[in-house]
């Protein structure tokens, strides 16, 4: 690389890092110049910002193209509210697992799950690997009704906030900072994984993966890792989720969820990680707008979907950023058999 081309670099690699303090610095004030209501608001914009950037990793970084990612944000919800509140499960105690301990346990589940979902799936490709994954995500959701002793069923399982490695979550301002870190932390982490040889190899995949399994990358294994690599993230948002809303309920594993995953890295831009970011503001924005507007706001926030689908093909980081180079129609590609 010559001098000229790193000179060029330099700049703009400044303003990345300076945006990224600057987003960070805004959202870090959010409770100092809100109420707690409003405070509330961002707390679920940021979680459901996290759900949409883990299926980012599929979708955009790997052209895997999945309509079941409420299955590991589902379970890891279910998995930790089941061992956070003791609930009784055949042949397992959760009376010993201290509260954090049921974090660890429900990520640990979720890996398992996505490892055997994802294997099973990905031996199919295109449309019949998004159905399955649809399937297993529906299966989740019945199996919550199914077994309703343990699950609780349509009312879903309490949760109250304790201490969590020391930290009271009970205390809505702590729990904001909790929640600002730890999505902080996954976001920085997922760029990490995009930007190591190892995203590369997920990139090349997606672009052609005959010549990258040429190449001699074993892309059976790249897919399923990062498969349960957004299973897990998407699964910590779920846990976010389920600590701030104090509750799990079957919804979180119902297929709009996934959905919603789906709708907002299409709207943001694919390929980005910040895009679904973006996506994520839009879609939640949009919802707590339009309520306030007419009963009928479903019907409007579909005109907006069908809107940005058609006339922004790339999402609104593509427009923005020459990043974005994946639109709608590569999607489509991808769901042929």
């Amino acid at each position: 690389m010559s001098r000229e081309t790193g000179t060029r670099r330099l700049p703009a690699l400044s303003r990345t890092l300076v945006i990224r303090v600057v987003v960070f610095l805004a959202l870090a004030a959010v409770p100092l110049v809100t109420t707690g209501y409003q405070t509330g608001l961002v707390i679920n914009f940021l979680i459901l910002a996290l759900f949409a950037v883990s299926y980012d990793l599929l979708i955009g970084y790997t052209g895997i193209v999945s309509f079941g990612h409420a299955l590991p944000y589902g379970l890891g919800l279910y998995a930790f509210a089941i061992f956070a509140t003791d609930q009784s499960v055949p042949f397992v105690s959760t009376a010993a697992v201290p509260f954090e301990g049921a974090i660890l346990v429900a990520l640990a589940i979720v890996a398992v799950v996505s490892l055997v979902t994802g294997y099973l799936a990905l031996q199919a490709t295109g449309v019949y690997f998004a159905m399955i994954t649809l399937a297993f995500a529906q299966i989740g959701y019945l199996a919550v009704f199914e077994n309703s002793d343990i699950t609780g069923g349509d009312g879903g399982i309490l949760l109250f906030s304790q201490e969590v490695f020391g930290i009271a979550l009970s205390d809505g301002m702590t729990f904001y900072y909790v929640t600002l870190v730890v999505v902080t932390g996954c976001f920085l982490a997922m760029r990490r994984l995009t930007t190591s040889p190892y995203g590369q190899v997920l990139k090349s995949i997606r672009e052609n993966e005959t010549r990258a399994r040429f190449l001699g990358y074993d892309t059976f294994r790249y897919k399923l890792s990062v498969f349960v690599a957004a299973g897990v993230f998407a699964a910590v948002a779920g846990i976010l989720k389920g600590l701030h809303s104090n509750i799990a309920t079957p919804g979180a594993l119902y297929w709009s969820t996934g959905g919603d995953a789906l709708l907002m890295t299409l709207i943001g831009g694919m390929g980005t990680l910040w895009g679904p970011v973006v996506g994520a503001a839009v879609l939640f924005g949009s919802e707590e707008l339009l309520t306030t507007i007419t009963e009928h706001w479903l019907l409007l926030l579909g005109a907006v979907y069908v809107v940005f689908v058609i006339f922004v093909p790339s999402g609104i980081a593509g427009l923005l950023s020459s990043e974005a180079d994946r639109t709608v129609g590569d999607v489509l590609r991808e769901l042929r058999p």
